[in-house]
């Protein structure tokens, strides 16, 4: 398996596995006509720009292309535009990071997830509600709803010993429409 090293490596590799996952893109800053066009063609009520350059780098949340204009120059060299969760974080059933690692006799899960509202990628690791490391006959957790939904995704898109950064809705949503969404895939944590 290749390392994936940063966000960008991320996103080439969802978009090679063909992945579900809220339209981005990653643009050099200067990229202006690309960045609006990506605008244009995602139409949606919130977007996220992220740095691509540092793990749990800068981010900023803006309604538009205009707003995006003022932090450009915030960013060092690259940076990724998406469409938010913010509008959607109401829909969410479950959110975390998951590590599927098959097994002689099956498969260690290390779960690490929330089921409320305000749960994001950046602090489920300080208000847990799941917190696991056991093998998938666990009954924690299959009591966990939304858990089958993950486990189902992972396995038919053979996301075997990768992070994944996932988040679990009730309703169809990402480009591909599914329950299941994926914000990153990573090597380690």
């Amino acid at each position: 398996m290749k390392e994936i090293r940063n966000k960008k490596d991320s996103i080439i590799k969802m978009k090679e596995l063909k992945l579900n996952y809220f339209p981005l893109e990653t643009f050099d800053k200067t990229d202006v006509k690309n960045i609006e066009k990506f605008f244009t063609d995602n139409q949606d009520i919130e977007y996220v720009l992220r740095s691509t350059d540092s793990a749990k780098g800068q981010f900023y949340f803006v309604k538009n292309f205009d707003e995006a204009l003022k932090y450009l120059p915030l960013f060092e060299k690259n940076l990724t535009v998406s469409v938010s969760y913010n509008p959607y974080k109401n829909n969410i059933v479950l959110l975390g990071d998951i590590k599927v690692v098959r097994t002689q006799t099956g498969a260690m899960i290390d779960l690490t997830a929330r089921d409320d509202s305000e749960a994001t990628h950046r602090n489920i690791y300080e208000n847990a509600k799941y917190n696991l490391h056991c093998d998938e006959q666990n009954n924690e957790l299959w009591a966990i709803k939304g858990i089958d939904k993950v486990l189902g995704y992972i396995a038919k898109n053979e996301l075997f010993d990768y992070v994944v950064e996932f988040a679990v809705y009730d309703k169809k949503i990402g480009i591909n429409k599914e329950e299941v969404l994926v914000s990153e895939i990573r090597t380690n944590y």
